[in-house]
């Protein structure tokens, strides 16, 4: 004879709510043993040492129960944050400006994502009183019958701030911006030598000396190439909605049979006076009149030729 087992209807979910305690076991002991502990604060964060361009900040180093953090640095003012070592106790920050003034802090934060508290320190650079000491050494890359195209290796300073001016038979021809290596020189006259000088200015501007001069000579217009660019397609005009007479013209950029496009000269002509010139590209910004105003544009090659215009309308 077999004897019936009754089972309590409590024992299924008790059963149930064994299992789910056992398998929430591990991570209910996992959120126990998380780490909320935040490294130590940084101390004596201080600036040793600094120049026109460059501070140097120490610290003595954070601590923290799992031993594994980094120190996090940053600024204001344009300053490169830098992610540092639980081991480092100082950093230069380069690549400053001169009679700024800067706010440096230091943080820690741990593998866990705490973070200490805060540090901050700031100072104002000295002015850059000292010129580069030598002159860029220039290339000719390009010349073409009105143009070239020149680079130079920088000057040496005692900052990384240096713009260049560019002298054609000694009279400024203009400059470039900090950081700039090149540049192409635009309206030379076909067939003709220039003595080409540079030399460097800094942020300071204080100007370095001049490079030796080097002869920059540009050929005679191309004798085989009579036919103009394309003329420029699809020209728009369009206001800044502003109420002013601000215009923004824009066209698809010309072809030439001989000249590379960043060659081809674009003359820009609001009711028939011209108002903008511009060089491999197909944008403008001119000032209209109030009332209906023709835009053209045409397109010059190297060898003089210019396309018919491309013309438009626009009402202010």
């Amino acid at each position: 004879m077999h004897t019936r087992r009754h089972t309590s209807p409590l024992a299924a979910p008790a059963a149930m709510v064994l299992a789910l305690t056992m398998a929430l076991a591990p991570s209910v002991a996992s959120a126990a043993g998380k780490d909320k502990t935040k490294p130590t604060t940084p101390g004596n964060f201080r600036i040793t040492a600094k120049t026109a361009y460059t501070v140097t900040v120490a610290w003595s180093p954070s601590t923290d129960n799992s031993g594994n953090f980094n120190h996090y640095l940053s600024g204001a003012y344009g300053v490169t944050p830098v992610v540092l070592p639980k081991t480092a106790t100082s950093h230069t920050f380069p690549a400053l400006f001169p009679g700024n003034e800067y706010w440096f802090f230091i943080y820690a934060k741990d593998a866990a994502g705490n973070v200490s508290g805060q540090r901050s320190v700031n100072t104002r650079l000295p002015s850059d009183t000292t010129p580069p000491t030598t002159a860029p050494i220039v290339t000719i890359n390009e010349a073409g019958a009105n143009y070239a195209i020149v680079s130079w290796i920088p000057a040496q300073d005692d900052g990384p701030h240096l713009s260049t001016q560019i002298y054609l038979d000694g009279v400024f021809r203009g400059g470039v911006g900090r950081g700039v290596t090149n540049a192409t020189l635009r309206f030379l006259a076909p067939a003709t030598s220039y003595s080409l000088t540079t030399r460097a200015i800094d942020f300071g501007n204080n100007a370095g000396p001049f490079s030796a001069p080097i002869i920059l000579t540009t050929p005679p217009p191309n004798p085989n190439d009579p036919t103009p660019p394309t003329t420029p397609a699809h020209l728009s005009a369009n206001d800044t909605g502003d109420g002013s007479t601000e215009t923004h013209i824009s066209w698809l950029q010309s072809t030439d049979n001989f000249d590379a496009q960043k060659h081809i000269r674009y003359d820009v002509y609001v009711n028939g006076v011209w108002s903008d010139v511009v060089f491999g590209s197909g944008r403008s910004i001119v000032y209209a009149e109030f009332g209906e105003n023709l835009i053209e544009v045409t397109a010059t090659d190297t060898s003089g030729n210019t396309s018919a215009p491309a013309a438009t309308t626009i009402f202010f």
